[in-house]
């Protein structure tokens, strides 16, 4: 064995110790490679190492040996077998003694010692509803998903045909982070590269992690300057002349007074109702001139929510779209545009008989006539009317069939297929009428101070024709939040939307728990090798050791089962919400799984291997009146009594599966308005569009868990044995060893062992200490089966 410190031979005497070890459960521990191997060794005091030392037994030098770092390498045989940091522990009149520390992955450092929200993902984004939609399908690491919070629903009624509609803002959606890039960026940071066939899979790269908001304890500004406001009273107005109504005191004309109208507690509105939830800590809720304002005693940061509902008067603009007032500007930073969905349901696909129906052209110009026929009881071209306005009622025979109503426009003396687009409504729906809408947003977080209040007399809303008329409910309410998170409109980088107080070694760890992940790294090449467990080892590498074998030294042979317990249980963190309730039903928690072994060798009672960060999710249907058929992610729990923050929740894990159709008669909401929406689920049961799939560690719906990655390994746990042995290695057989993806086999391999005249089939497991000086080395394999 040879010694060189900063490349120099260092004199280390004779029979000098040295043990070099490997165990493969470090692989799957997020957290060994951090601390690396230590090596101590003795030297003897001699003219060369006098000279590398710096005298470092004279007390009168001038130079310390640790005033400066020093690498050094243990060889045997031209092979490399150790390389480290160098410190001087101790040094006498006839020895020094050096600690040589190495192995440690500069990853696995940065890992433990980071936050989450400082992996450095290169992200910029304003929080709009444009923006949302866009992250949909480009290549932005950070997309927003539509969610549910767990709430208990109003029943609400409505003037119009249709029931309320509820506009999507950016608080119905949430930040979710790709797994892949995370992990890939980690490595990258410190300098290493992945190589990993799994995390290629479109299963992984399908991965999303919620992200998380900044928080943090709002208490002591609730309790002196919160406050939660109502109107009283139900106000009417008509848009002016460029399709406005305000929401100010002022004026005679298209005003509907301020947005809200009190925060003092137990206030009566115009039917005589008490609103018993109204409050105005410190009196910051208050008039000026008429005017609402918000007066803070000192300078806070804080947004505000707004709950607004209104009904307005529409006209049918297409078949996905009314007109109506369809946006709202909250004040500078803060202009909401969205659509009116058309909801109502075009049957041209599916006209039954003796009903009347509304045949409405969208585009109409005055003059135009047009011929509307269908096919009866198979005879096509039967007229049915002719019309010259934008819309017309018609009925269908009393009998018989009719299919493929046909619109035809005059062009000269005769009549050619219409190329514009146009429906066929229920007879009841007419060109105009009324839709209710409802809207919750948040604005951005501003600063506002005692002597600059916030005021709220420049709202108002638009979109409409002159004339048509805006009714604001007086169930509207506003209510100021002191958190940091962003609101609508709000500049977003990485750091703003991974907020979560974990360290990056707890995330790779979360991710690690879900597939049975293994990590090995290679510090020569800067490589990191991650694969399930089962495809870590390669199959077609197959090395016969059985001529290493020292006979001289026992063998000995333990059942694997002795290391675990008789049963274990893998899971996710409690769910919350509707994952709770589902639970109350069933036998087992939801994603949860159970392993039981048949050896009586087994520790007695229940092992828990629960995932550090994630919890289960569920989705639900019937969530947003214009898409019922999306399935939505539900988050939070009406039950839980904490809302201090309310933006954030356990931590979940997804699989996002792109742009999933709607129905034809379905929109998602403004600014798509297509017949999509973006699909992120932790179980779904699939459909004609997409395969189901699940994350749930359990089988359910038909579909294989994530037990699937753990069922080889607890198998053999419960039915293998361990071989522990001594083997003659040479130095080069710990660098073929440790040189993955080379041309021969590594610790990845399958190994042959003759024992007593049976080869078997082994993988390596742990070397207990390896020395070149010594003759043989105990070495521990796990035996597979022969198959």
């Amino acid at each position: 064995m040879k010694l060189t410190i900063d490349s120099l031979p260092c004199d280390i005497g004779t029979n000098q110790p040295f043990t070099l070890g490997y165990d493969a459960a470090a692989r799957s521990d997020v957290e060994s490679g951090r601390a690396g191997r230590t090596v101590v060794l003795t030297l003897p005091v001699s003219k060369n190492n006098e000279a590398l030392f710096a005298f470092a037994g004279d007390p009168h030098a001038h130079k310390r040996f640790n005033d400066t770092l020093h690498f050094a390498e243990i060889t045997a045989e031209d092979i490399s077998l150790f390389t480290g940091v160098v410190r001087l522990l101790e040094t006498s009149a006839v020895n020094y003694r050096i600690e040589i520390r190495g192995g440690a992955s500069q990853w696995a450092k940065n890992a433990a010692r980071e936050m989450f929200n400082r992996i450095p993902i290169n992200y910029s984004a304003r929080l709009t509803p444009t923006e949302i939609c866009n992250s949909w399908t480009n290549d932005s690491p950070v997309k927003f998903f539509p969610i549910r919070r767990d709430t208990y629903e109003q029943q609400n009624s409505s003037s119009d045909l249709l029931p309320a509609e509820r506009m999507l803002s950016v608080d119905d959606y949430h930040p979710f982070l790709h797994v892949g890039t995370l992990l890939k960026v980690l490595f990258e940071q410190a300098g290493y590269t992945i190589n990993s066939r799994f995390l290629e899979s479109a299963l992984f790269r399908s991965l999303y992690m919620s992200g998380a908001y900044p928080s943090h304890n709002t208490e002591a500004a609730c309790r002196k300057m919160a406050f939660f406001a109502r109107r009283t009273t139900t106000v009417t107005a008509h848009a002016d002349n460029v399709g406005r109504v305000y929401a100010t005191p002022f004026g005679a004309y298209n005003i509907v007074g301020n947005i809200v109208e009190t925060a003092t507690p137990q206030s009566i509105d115009e039917d005589g109702m008490v609103w018993s939830d109204l409050f105005n800590n410190g009196n910051c809720f208050g008039i000026d001139s008429g005017k609402i304002l918000f007066r803070p005693p000192t300078t806070v940061h804080v947004s505000f929510e707004y709950y607004l509902k209104y009904t307005t008067d529409h006209r049918i603009l297409t078949r996905e779209r009314l007109k109506g007032f369809d946006s709202v500007n909250l004040g500078t930073g803060s202009n909401m545009p969205f659509r009116l969905a058309n909801r109502y349901i075009d049957h041209r696909n599916a006209p039954v008989a003796n009903f009347q129906y509304r045949a409405l052209v969208f585009s109409h110009t005055p003059g135009a006539q047009y011929r509307l026929t269908y096919t009866m009881n198979g005879l096509s071209g039967v007229l049915w009317s002719e019309f010259a306005t934008r819309s017309t009622l018609v009925t269908t025979p009393a009998s018989g069939t009719c299919t493929d109503p046909t619109l035809q426009i005059k062009s000269g003396n005769s009549w050619i297929p219409y190329s514009g687009d146009w429906a066929l409504y229920d007879g009841y729906v007419g060109e105009t009428g009324q839709t209710t809408v409802e809207l919750r947003v948040k604005t951005a977080p501003e600063i506002v101070e005692q002597t600059s209040p916030k005021r709220f007399n420049t709202i108002y809303f638009y979109g409409a024709d002159e004339g048509m008329q805006f009714t604001l409910h007086k169930s509207c309410s506003l209510r100021p939040l002191f958190s940091s998170a962003p609101g609508y409109g709000s500049q977003i980088s990485f750091a703003d939307v991974a907020q979560h107080a974990i360290r990056q070694s707890q995330f790779l760890d979360a991710v690690r728990h879900l597939f049975n992940l293994q990590f090995h790294t290679d510090e020569r090449s800067k490589t990191v090798y991650i694969e399930p467990c089962d495809d870590f080892y390669t199959p077609s590498q197959v090395v016969d050791w059985s001529g290493k074998i020292d006979l001289r030294e026992p063998i000995e042979m333990a059942d694997l089962a002795l290391g675990i317990h008789e049963s274990r249980t893998f899971g996710y963190q409690e769910g919350d919400g509707t994952v709770s309730r589902l639970n109350a039903t069933l036998a087992t928690p939801f994603g949860e799984w159970q392993t039981r072994t048949d050896s009586f060798a087994a520790i007695a009672g229940d092992e828990k291997q629960i995932n550090p960060l994630f919890c289960p999710s569920l989705t639900a249907t019937n969530c947003f009146s214009n898409a019922p058929a999306a399935h939505i992610l539900q988050v939070c729990d009406r039950d839980n009594a904490d809302t201090s923050d309310s933006e954030n929740f356990v931590p979940r894990i997804v699989r996002y599966c792109g742009l999933h159709p709607l129905p034809a008669d379905q929109r998602w909401g403004y600014p798509s308005g297509k017949a999509e929406y973006p699909l992120a689920a932790f179980h779904f049961t699939g459909d004609s569009t997409v395969a189901g799939f699940t994350l749930c560690f359990e089988d359910r719906d038909s579909m294989r868990g994530l037990h699937r990655y753990y069922d080889r390994q607890t198998t053999q746990e419960s039915t293998r044995q361990r071989i522990t042995l001594s083997l003659r290695l040479e130095p080069q057989d710990l660098e073929n060893l440790f040189t993955i993806g080379g041309m021969v086999p590594d610790i990845r391999a399958i190994f042959l062992l003759d024992i007593a005249g049976e080869t078997i089939r082994c993988t390596l497991h742990t070397i207990e200490g390896y020395d070149p000086a010594k003759p043989s080395t105990r070495c521990t394999f796990t035996r597979l089966s022969n198959h």
